[in-house]
């Protein structure tokens, strides 16, 4: 009997009660930030790199996972319980090593405390012989004893707690490098080892210019400090922002050149999700070891299952829920792959919360308008929770590019489709006076637009289109009469904009 099909043996009652524990495990999972539960903590092999201490850099795009492995990193618990996992007798030992963690992640509550605040900062750098390296050192060196010798001063004043040291840095430049090596000598000779962990830093400003020289300048101290023994920096940054600063740092390359890129597989993505509910489903577990022939095992407090992770097992469990195809024959595309393939951006990638957040859909709406169906989860259901997925990852952008919605809101707006030609799509911004560059332009003073102030038209739609490319919102073809740029659905979805072929923006009724 075909494996594919065994799972229609089950009655109404049986799927509907697996329909109701996935959905409700997937409710109960965290997909926002860190954690504090190790049941939740799902580590992919592509990531085990980017854990490490002595890899300093960790590129990721939005929801790739950045702010949730600062909190796992700085976590004592958590970062034990990781080192106990088969993690390699290298990344075990480095994280063991481990004596103190902290973390300046600017998007927290108490992110002040261990950062300047956004209407601190320019105040800041103009005072005399103040630049973003020395703001980055200061902020290393208070989160540990200052030493005396050192004199330089902390301030008692709750409602200003930087100006007076960095005041004080700025005129003594000198005694501030050296300060960071006294700290790492002093670790080393203790036999400690301290990791600061940098996240979020995006929310140094509202300026794109700025947020590139201000990140420019944490990458000079970690250059300097590459070297060190007991004090060690790590920073997880967003692609394009890695990419300006980068570029505007001489010697980058010596960090760079060894970063992690935190990305997720098709198979990284079914075995978090696979993992996460199988946390909370024992009708799940049931029904992949009915399925598979592999049974969940408890250990440490968390079901695990290595045969998860697999893609050839993944795949088996995947057509037993789904079906074979996405409709009735394979012309209609295969199911494994489909969620992937159209939840992916223009540079190929899934963020997990959105590939979750599209599982949570499809269940959901499998429950509500498929139930009578032989499968648990409809194919028409799956492209409910793609278009679900699709409004939630645009949502979730807008926190952080508000300028991607009057950018791509005008191809809808103008009736058009895509593919579009560049030649089109630039007519467009600029029509009108270029209205879209002038509504992106209004957004300076609340969104990292992408040109520097002062830009004329053409130099903004340059950086408007390769700075989307660059994010992966759009990908550009070379066809036959010029270049073509292509919308992914998972952002076409949600601008509702038309596409010959493909999931339509509008739902079955």
């Amino acid at each position: 009997m075909n494996k594919a099909i065994e799972v229609s043996a089950l009655n109404p009652r049986q799927r509907n009660t697996l329909r109701e524990q996935l959905l409700k495990a997937l409710q109960n999972i965290p997909t926002d930030g860190s954690t504090n539960n190790w049941s939740d903590v799902y580590v992919p092999v592509s990531h085990l790199q980017a854990l490490h201490p002595d890899r300093m850099v960790v590129e990721g795009m939005r929801g790739s996972g950045k702010s949730f492995w600062t909190g796992v990193l700085v976590n004592s618990d958590l970062r034990r319980e990781l080192g106990n996992q088969l993690l390699g007798i290298d990344l075990k030992a480095a994280l063991a090593s481990i004596t103190y963690s902290h973390a300046i992640a600017l998007d927290i509550n108490t992110a002040t405390r261990t950062f300047p605040s956004i209407s601190e900062l320019p105040q800041l750098l103009a005072l005399p012989g103040v630049t973003p390296e020395t703001i980055w050192s200061v902020a290393i060196l208070q989160l540990f004893p200052v030493d005396p010798l050192l004199e330089m001063p902390v301030s008692t004043d709750t409602y200003n707690l930087w100006h007076a040291p960095i005041a004080w840095a700025g005129k003594n430049p000198g005694r501030v490098a050296r300060a960071l090596d006294v700290l790492d000598q002093r670790l080393a000779s203790a036999n400690e080892i301290a990791l600061v962990v940098f996240d979020a830093l995006d929310r140094v400003s509202h300026d794109l210019t700025e947020v590139s020289s201000i990140t420019a300048g944490l990458l000079r101290v970690m250059l300097n400090l590459r070297f060190a023994k007991g004090l060690r920096l790590k920073a997880f940054i967003r692609e394009d922002i890695l990419a300006q600063a980068g570029a505007s740092v001489v010697d980058a390359s010596k960090l760079l050149n060894n970063k992690v890129k935190l990305q997720w597989t098709q198979a990284d993505l079914y075995g978090l999700a696979f993992y996460r509910i199988a946390q909370h489903s024992s009708a799940f577990r049931t029904q992949f070891e009915r399925i598979v022939k592999v049974a969940w095992k408890l250990n440490a407090g968390r079901y695990q299952c290595d045969a998860a992770d697999e893609p050839a097992t993944q795949k088996l469990l995947w057509r037993a829920l789904v079906g074979d195809y996405m409709g009735k024959a394979a012309t209609n595309g295969h199911s494994y792959p489909y969620i992937y393939n159209h939840l992916s951006d223009g540079l190929g990638r899934v963020a997990p919360r959105i590939f979750l957040t599209a599982l949570h859909a499809a269940i959901d709406s499998a429950s509500k308008q498929y139930s009578e169906k032989p499968y648990v989860i409809h194919h028409e259901a799956i492209k409910d929770g793609v278009r679900e997925a699709s409004t939630a990852r645009v949502t979730e952008l807008h926190e952080e590019y508000q300028w991607i919605d009057p950018a791509l809101q005008c191809i809808k707006d103008q009736q058009k489709t895509v593919p579009i030609d560049r030649s089109d799509l630039e007519t467009i911004w600029l029509k009108n006076n270029a209205a879209v560059l002038q509504t992106i332009e209004s957004m300076r003073d609340k969104a990292l637009i992408p040109w520097r102030s002062g830009a004329s038209n053409s130099e903004k739609v340059d950086h408007l289109r390769t700075t989307l490319e660059q994010i992966g919102i759009i990908k550009s073809r070379l066809k036959v009469g010029g270049e073509r740029i292509e919308l992914p659905d998972i952002y076409r979805l949600a601008y509702k904009i038309g596409r010959h072929g493909g999931i339509s923006t509008k739902k079955k009724s």
